[in-house]
């Protein structure tokens, strides 16, 4: 037990203590006999190694509450980093992608394509150098706060809703998957962060006049393919990746972004061939010299494979040479414009096509393979009866 004493001119009691082989007078910072002794013995236990680890946590945990309120803060992150540093499953920010691109468990989809890893591969570089950045060296050191911290630079940034929300979610895969890689306790891209709410706007459906357009102006392999869109709603990376072997007397296909849900989705989808279609098929075939077999778009898969954003690139430079525009001014303070034209507008004119014509939304939720009639809805855009009529008659004399 140490001895505690007072001193003249003090309220407070002391203790001895040896330091580099001298004694010298510690207080205890208490009046009361019994609080002083409490702490001597805690010093004294501490010293001599017989304070186990919990005693010793509470006593740090004393000391800093005794601190002012900012210095108290700033010790405790800096001595919570310095413990988290020294534990033996780390990752460096720098390490962590190769080590991801190995791991078995990065998707339950498989592989992810080479454009979705590029994708991630951008969000991961933006979120390392940005920690980097705050001193940060390994992953298990980036807190909850650390997380909202660099949501928010995401946010500034003047990236959309949709942007963001595929930060955050990437995020929170990459650090699910390098949990023991890495050491992480908790994942900090979850606790208070959400996926931003969509405030997206819906694509256009162009007009039939604005399709007579694009029909006239589109050339080589785009001749082709917006044919497809406009008479079968197929999406873009559908309808570049058709094979002669899904075309008979009709289409059938398994969309893309069916095969990725749950079995119970990943349907075929077959749609009727249009005589305006089944005429720039057989063009096609011809060109091809009567080689159908394969894609119908060998070279456009193969851009589209190496990068996606150059196919709809040329579909929204066909637009620009129609004088059709594809962007609306960017609102509420975001930097960009909003996308509203696109290849996927084709899909949304289908739609509305079939709804002018009379065809039953039960039919055309089954062409375009939408899981619900509410999601039909939202691309059956409104057009007026008599001019739809009459374009959507005049329309296979574009192709003709």
């Amino acid at each position: 037990m140490a001895k505690v004493f007072k001193i003249k001119g003090s309220r407070n009691y002391y203790y001895r203590v040896r330091v580099d082989g001298k004694d010298k007078w510690k207080s205890t910072g208490e009046t009361d006999r019994k609080a002083a002794q409490k702490i001597a013995d805690g010093h004294r236990a501490a010293t001599t190694g017989t304070m186990n680890a919990d005693e010793l946590f509470l006593m740090l945990v004393a000391k800093l509450d005794a601190m002012p309120a900012e210095d108290g803060k700033a010790r405790r992150l800096d001595y919570g980093q310095r413990l988290m540093r020294l534990q033996s499953d780390r990752l460096t920010f720098g390490d962590a992608w190769a080590r991801w691109l190995t791991m078995p468990n990065k998707s339950r989809l498989g592989d992810p394509k080479p454009n979705t890893v590029a994708g991630y591969k951008a969000i991961w570089t933006r979120c390392a150098k940005w920690a980097e950045g705050q001193g940060l060296t390994y992953l298990h050191e980036l807190t909850e706060r650390h997380a909202e911290n660099y949501m928010g630079t995401v946010k500034l940034a003047g990236l959309t809703e949709r942007t963001q929300g595929a930060h955050l979610k990437f995020l929170r895969s990459f650090f699910r998957v390098l949990k023991n890689q890495a050491g992480i306790v908790e994942n900090p891209f979850f606790g208070n962060l959400t996926v931003p709410e969509l405030q997206t706007q819906s694509k256009e459906a162009f007009t039939p006049e604005e399709l007579k357009q694009i029909a006239e102006a589109a050339t080589g392999d785009w001749r082709y393919l917006v044919g497809i869109g406009i008479y079968t709603g197929l999406r873009l990376t559908d309808a570049v990746h058709l094979k002669w072997q899904n075309i008979t007397d009709r289409i059938t296909v398994r969309p893309e972004k069916l095969a990725r849900r749950k079995r119970r989705d990943r349907g075929l989808v077959e749609i009727p061939i249009h005589p305006a279609l089944a005429g720039l098929l057989a063009e096609l075939k011809r060109k091809r010299r009567g080689k159908a077999t394969g894609h119908l778009f060998p070279e456009m898969v193969a851009l589209y494979e190496t990068d996606r954003s150059k196919v709809s690139g040329q579909f929204g430079d066909l637009l620009d040479a129609c004088g059709i525009a594809t962007t609306a001014t960017a609102t509420e303070g975001r930097k960009r414009k909003a996308s509203l034209r696109g290849f996927h507008s084709l899909r949304h004119s289908f739609v509305s096509l079939c709804a002018a014509a009379g065809v039953p939304q039960a039919t055309t939720q089954r062409l375009v393979g939408h899981s619900s009639a509410e999601i039909t809805q939202v691309y059956s855009h409104e057009l007026e009866a008599g001019q739809a009529a009459e374009e959507i008659n005049r329309l296979p004399v574009v192709f003709g």
